[in-house]
Formats: C-alpha cells, structure tokens, sequence
C-alpha cells in the first residue's frame, strides 16, 4: 500500500491535539473558572476610564516603557472587542496554566485543575479585564513569561537564549510580569530542595537564574530607551520611583505583602472569610513543610530554604523596587498567585511526609480561594455595569438638556464646571476595596468627553481646561445651581 503523506499543517495539528489531551485537567478547569470568573465582562461592554477613551488604542505605549505592547495591534486590533479578546485571553492563560504544570511538575490531577482555576480567576485577572483593550496583550506578556521560564529549564543553551528573548518581549508588552518570572525561579529553588538536590547546586542555580533575570531587564530597558528617543516623548514622570531609598522599598514589599492579607489590598484577600481560608492554607502548608524538615535536617538545606522562603514576597513584589507606588495595583501584581503555586508545589513534594489528609485540606482550602475569586470577579462586573447604567443615564439627560437649550446650534462649545457629587448609585455591599480597575466615580472620569460620542452620540466639541478655569470663576457660572436641577444648564456668551 502507498503512505499517506501528511503536511506539516497537520503534524503540528496532530501534535497540539495530542498536547491539549496530555494537558485536559488544567485547559479545561482553566476555561471553566475563566467563563464562571469573567464570563460577564466578556458578554457586556464594562467601562472604566481608560477603557472609554481606548475603544481603539492600546493606551500609552512607548512613553510607559511598554514598547512591544503597540506591536501586538497586528494580532489583536485596535478595537476593543469584549468577547473575543475576553475569549482569546482565557485561552491564552489555560496554556500558559499547562506550562506553570509542567514547569513544577506537578502529577496530580486534582492539583492540576485546582491551580489553574484559581490563577485564571484571581483578581488581578479580574481587573485586567477592566481595560478590555489591552487584556489578550497582557495574557500574550503572562503566557510569554511562562513560557521563558518554561526554556529556562532546559539544558540546552538555545532554549535559554530564546527564553531570553521571548521574556524582553514580555517585558517590552508589560514590564510586570518579571516579577512573575522572579517568583517562579525561587519557588523552583525551593523545589528543588525538597527534592533533595545539593544545596550547593540549588544556590549556584539561583545565581543563574538572576543573572538570566538581570540580562532580560537591561536588554528590554536598552530597547525602551532607543524606542522612547525614537518616540520624542520620554518616560511618563510617574512610572520610576525616584524619592524613596532602597532599604525603605525592600520594606514596602514585604509590608505591602503582608497588608494583601490584613488590610485587603489590590482585592487579594477582601473578606474574614477569604482570610480565614488564606491563614487554613498558610498554616498547612508550614505543618507539609515542618514534617518534611523532621526527615531531612541537613543545615545547608535548611539555611537556603528559609533564605528562599524569606525572599520570596520580595521576588513577587519586586515592583516596589523600581516603580512608584502611584502606579502599582493589582495588575501589576499578578505575581501574588505565585503563592498558590507554591503551595501546590509543597503539597506535591512532600508526599512522603504526609499520608494525605493535610494535603486535601490544603486543596478544599485552594479551592474555597477559587470560589472567592470567582464570587468577587463577578461582584466587581456587577458594580462596573451598574455604574455604565448610571453614567449612561446621567449623561444622557445631560445631552438632552443641553439639546433644548435656548441657543444651542453647531458653533456651540460644552463645558462642565466642577464635579458631579452625585448620580451613580452605591451600596456598601459593592464595595471593592482598591482593586484598581473599576473607577470609584465612572461620572467624573478625564475621558468623559469620549463617554458622550461614542456611548451616548452626542458629538459636541467640549471646551479646553484653559476656558473651563476661566468660566469657573465666572459670577454668572457660580451663581447656576448644580445639576440636574432647572438652570444648571446654560449657554454663556
């Protein structure tokens, strides 16, 4: 009989359905989290500020240091599209989920799963979601960054130097996500060690891996530096931190860690409940590691360990180090769900140390993590659609107001004095804490101008901040009353 040739389309085809079906447990558990977490946003067109006035962009690109992030327009457009990009990203992450697996080799099924729901909804996720328009970017920069860690970890020096590049390109799309890869390598000592290998080789891996992570971010910065002198613009002002000395930030990391947990930063931990479970998780992961060291207690391996362990909120929070604290918010700290993968990793490798029950508690207590996130996910949409609805609505009157208004024709010009102290609705129950990507105040956002044209399609020039001053401290304008009562609505000159 002649052989069927096959085309190199169809082995790759072949080779991937092959990879899905080894990895089924995470991609599945990873697409099923990501729907239930964020399958809101995805069906529904969420606004935050940024969001209004980057329909069609990619935000700041070249000026934040995020050089490669305006290159990914040729893989995702520039329009904003909720379901697809929500979709697209969800996948992006279930594969980079099949990596974090194989990375830490981890065997169990259920772990596997566990894991990869709970980083697909944690709520850095959930605020990145928030800025539509750059998530499948982001997701492309978390997958990326796995997958150099992933390159890393092979012998052969030309997986390390691709890994290399493919983590500048990270970088270059959201310089954030080294602090995932930072996390990720020390974790990975930690492993190692309770794996038995030398402590001698664990520590000269270490110093591998920070050189590796010390030549990614002077390559990505040579290339930011001649891609801004290109652009004319220089760095934003906020983004580096310039007015706090080393010691003080190396101390913001760890009490910003600590506060995650105690004061509800970023949305991590935002109630007793998901402290409860957070402390359940801490606490069995020490009993995992305390009977691990009852049969192994070499001093070498011991010392490293605690050292590993000790810098490993400063791996995560690493930020801190370099950027001001203005800028950082829970998506720049996606990092933080490191710590669960750690967790998984000292549940695998301590096995011979347990005979099981502290390990199914520690993943019930995982999986209680993965509920908050996904209940808290869908809380935060919640809040974001109520406050479209209400911007709509006021807005919208606003349009009409002025529509009516005695002399309003093409020449004229709209100006809003002040702020507006009421008009979105509130309920404590919604309160989000300082997640970072809802706004507190949807009405009173900079990009109000773009709310008005593209949402409610009342397309009238708006005043600059020059004339708006100057009208301010107009008798006429301080005299009107505040909206939306009669006459707070007038033409002017």
């Amino acid at each position: 009989m002649e052989e069927t040739k096959t085309s190199g389309f169809e082995r790759l085809s072949g080779r991937l359905a092959a990879l899905a079906s080894a990895y089924r447990v995470p991609l599945l558990s990873g697409l099923i989290a990501g729907f239930l977490a964020h399958g809101f946003a995805m069906a529904n067109k969420l606004l935050n500020a940024d969001e209004v006035g980057s329909l069609f962009a990619k935000g700041e690109t070249v000026i934040s240091g995020r050089w490669a992030l305006g290159l990914t327009r040729y893989l995702f457009p520039n329009v904003s599209m909720p379901w697809v990009y929500g979709l697209l990203s969800i996948l992006m992450l279930s594969v980079a989920m099949c990596l974090i697996v194989r990375i830490f080799q981890i065997r169990s099924k259920l772990l596997q799963g566990i894991l990869a729901a709970l980083v697909i909804s944690f709520p850095s996720q959930t605020a990145t979601f928030c800025f539509m328009f750059t998530s499948p970017s982001y997701a492309l920069a978390f997958l990326l960054a796995v997958l150099a860690v992933y390159l890393t970890e092979k012998e052969d020096w030309r997986n390390r130097i691709l890994g290399l590049g493919i983590l500048v390109i990270s970088l270059g799309i959201y310089q954030a996500y080294i602090a995932l890869v930072a996390g990720f390598f020390v974790i990975r000592m930690i492993q190692k060690l309770l794996r038995g290998e030398m402590p001698q080789a664990v520590f000269r891996y270490g110093l591998l891996r920070a050189a590796f992570l010390l030549a990614a971010l002077l390559i990505y910065y040579g290339i930011a530096l001649a891609a801004v002198s290109l652009d004319g613009r220089g760095f934003v002002s906020y983004a580096v931190e310039r007015e706090r000395g080393i010691f003080y930030r190396i101390a913001l990391a760890y009490s910003a860690l600590l506060r995650s947990f105690t004061r509800g930063y970023f949305g991590f931990v935002r109630s007793a409940y998901s402290l409860l479970v957070h402390a359940v998780c801490l606490v069995l992961s020490l009993v995992l590691l305390l009977r691990w060291w009852l049969k192994h207690r070499e001093a070498a391996r011991t010392a490293l360990l605690l050292l590993c362990l000790a810098l490993l909120p400063l791996a995560i929070n690493c930020m801190y180090l370099i950027a001001s604290v203005t800028v950082i918010y829970s998506p720049v700290l996606y990092s933080f769900s490191a710590l669960y993968v750690l967790a998984a990793v000292i549940a695998e490798e301590t096995r011979d140390s347990d005979r099981g029950l502290v390990r199914d508690l520690l993943a019930v207590c995982l999986s209680l993590v993965t509920l908050c996130n996904v209940y808290y996910a869908n809380k935060v949409y919640l809040k974001m659609y109520l406050d479209y609805e209400n911007a709509y609505s006021l807005y919208s009157g606003i349009a009409a107001q002025v529509r009516m208004t005695e002399g309003f024709d093409e020449n004229s010009t709209l100006a809003f004095i002040g702020e507006a102290e009421n008009g979105l609705f509130y309920d404590e129950r919604l309160d989000l804490g300082d997640l970072g990507g809802p706004n507190q105040n949807l009405i009173n956002i900079y990009t109000k101008e773009y709310l008005l044209r593209r949402y409610v399609g009342f397309d009238v020039p708006m005043a600059d901040g020059e004339t708006c001053l100057a009208l301010g401290r107009d008798p006429r304008v301080q005299e009107m009353p505040v909206y939306p009562y009669y006459g707070s609505v007038q033409k002017i000159d």
